[in-house]
Formats: C-alpha cells, sequence, structure tokens
C-alpha cells in the first residue's frame, strides 16, 4: 500500500476538492483507492451525529469501503488544539498515528491522509503535524492554493518539509481563482523554484491533470 500526507499552503487552499479529484483518478486507474481525514474541526449535525463537511465529500469519492474515514471531528471551525481543549478533549500524533495505520485499510492500494490546516497547525500544546510526519515518514503532497500569494507560501511550505527531511512525493497546483492574473507564469515560477515536482494541476473547479504519471506509477 502507498500512502501519502496531503497538506495545504492554507486553510481553504482546496485539500479536500483535490483528494477527491486524485480518489476519482486513481479509481479511473482501477487502483483500490481511499481517503481518510483523521482530525476535523467544524461540523454539521446529521442524524444526531457530528460530522465534517469535509469527511462527507470524501466519503462520496471512497467507493463505499467498509473503512473509518475520520477519528475525531469537533464542533468549532477552529484550530484543531483549541477545538479539542473547547471540548475537554486532547489530540497526540500516537493516537492519529494509530487510527492512520489500522489495519482495515491494508488491502487498499493507496491510503491518502488529508490534514487538517496546514504544517504548523497544533494538535495539542507541543504537536503539530510535522511531528505526525517526522514520527510516520509519509511522503506529503502539497496542495498549493493558486491565488495571490501563493508562491511565497508555497515556499516556505516547501522549506520546512526540507529543514526537517521530511519526504515529499511533489506538488499540485489548485486553481482557485479561474480570473487570477498570470496563472501560468506563476506556475511556471513554481515549477523552477520547488524542491519537489509538479504532479498535476486542478483547473477551476475541475478534474485533476497529471503532468508527470508520478502517482500512478508507484
Amino acid at each position: 500500500m502507498k500512502t501519502f500526507f496531503i497538506t495545504g499552503t492554507d486553510t481553504d487552499c482546496g485539500k479536500t476538492y483535490v483528494t477527491c479529484q486524485l480518489l476519482n483518478h486513481l479509481h479511473r486507474f482501477k487502483k483500490k483507492a481511499f481517503a481518510i481525514k483523521p482530525v476535523a474541526s467544524g461540523g454539521l449535525q446529521q442524524n444526531g451525529q457530528l460530522i465534517s463537511e469535509d469527511v462527507i465529500n470524501l466519503q462520496k469519492y471512497n467507493q463505499h469501503l467498509a473503512c473509518p474515514v475520520n477519528g475525531w471531528t469537533f464542533s468549532s471551525p477552529i484550530s484543531p488544539h483549541l477545538a479539542a481543549r473547547e471540548e475537554g478533549s486532547t489530540l497526540t500524533i500516537k493516537e492519529i498515528a494509530a487510527f492512520c495505520f489500522d489495519e482495515s485499510y491494508a488491502s487498499l492500494d493507496y491510503l491518502l491522509i488529508e490534514g487538517a490546516g496546514g504544517l504548523l497547525v497544533p494538535l495539542n500544546e507541543k504537536e503539530t503535524w510535522l511531528d505526525f510526519l517526522s514520527l510516520s515518514k509519509v511522503p506529503v503532497v502539497l496542495v498549493v492554493g493558486m491565488r495571490l500569494g501563493c508562491i511565497n507560501h508555497a515556499l516556505l511550505t516547501a522549506s520546512v518539509l526540507h529543514h526537517y527531511g521530511l519526504p515529499s512525493l511533489g506538488w499540485i497546483a489548485n486553481c482557485l481563482d479561474k480570473n487570477m492574473l498570470a496563472l501560468e507564469e506563476n506556475i511556471a515560477t513554481l515549477v523552477d523554484r520547488m524542491p519537489m515536482p509538479l504532479i498535476g494541476t486542478v483547473p477551476h473547479e475541475g478534474a485533476f491533470v497529471s503532468h508527470s504519471l508520478i502517482l500512478e506509477n508507484l
């Protein structure tokens, strides 16, 4: 099984949408792919149960496999460490890792783990997603939300991954703004400067377009 951690340049960069498009893409290649979001902040009441809208969207693309999608959902749409504290709960990276590497996922070809927020979002008073990645060594797929400021956000995130020696598969350009000025030039700049390859692009509200078959050939 190939496992990847989906993180993003910031909140609302489109991690869940891109993850769904990756699932759809891998399913077309006849791969048994599944996505989970172990931690979610901000939920809706559905049949008396609190559930994240992101989790609902992932479930639509998971082809109804009988595996858990979410371990922790908190009511408030705030940083996980604050949301957990608000509810008298705590998170640890060991608990999150135990959820992500449960044997129920062992039969998959691909497991996509979507984080909450970016790399440095706190999970508790001491740990962030960086600590989870240092523990698990899962390669990162970085979603870059293509909008003004994305070059700085992308390069900063890539620099942090490089500084801590964490593995990365590559990055995906998610075209959030269909009217973004110099979109192709921004993507070209990132291709030149990012220390990881461009895996593909997701046009505005479109499907994933592979640029290198990096993901499919693993």
